[in-house]
């Protein structure tokens, strides 16, 4: 197996915003037994994201973030990519299957309500998105322990 960890700084040390899509990006596309496979991590939706279609255009399966997490002491920031935007980023990459994560997440009870947000029907949300976005990429949403083989 093959791991590459994809990054690309978009701004110097100056731009604050520019600086926080950098740290905020953190892609992982591995290569094992010919598959090919992208994991989004807890990314947010950014322009560099499209670079991975052109550096990898067989891609079997991509691993999506969905719940579009939001610190709410932060003025509710948000720090991850949504279902609407993950479907965006599942038209660039032209996965053969996507699989949508981070829709269960949870701050707990007093974390929800005090320090983040996140959207819980973000699976399906991408579902829909991705049926208009992304016609030819299958989604198959994955309860929580349940495996998948590819």
């Amino acid at each position: 197996m093959q791991v590459d960890a994809l990054w690309r700084d978009s701004g110097g040390a100056g731009d604050s915003a520019q600086r926080q899509c950098f740290l905020a990006v953190e892609v992982f596309e591995q290569r094992a037994d010919g598959h090919t496979v992208f994991f989004g991590a807890d990314t947010l939706r950014i322009a560099e994201l499209d670079d991975i279609a052109r550096r990898f255009p067989d891609l079997d399966l991509a691993l999506l973030p969905v719940n579009g997490l939001r610190i709410r002491p932060a003025l509710n920031r948000q720090v991850v990519m949504d279902a609407i935007e993950a479907a965006d980023l599942a038209r660039v990459l032209r996965p053969r299957l996507a699989v949508p994560m981070h829709y269960a997440f949870s701050s707990g009870p007093l974390g929800d309500r005090l320090m983040t947000k996140g959207d819980r029907a973000g699976a399906e949300r991408f579902r829909a998105a991705a049926a208009d976005l992304a016609p030819e990429t299958k989604v198959q949403i994955l309860p929580t322990g349940q495996a998948l083989l590819v």
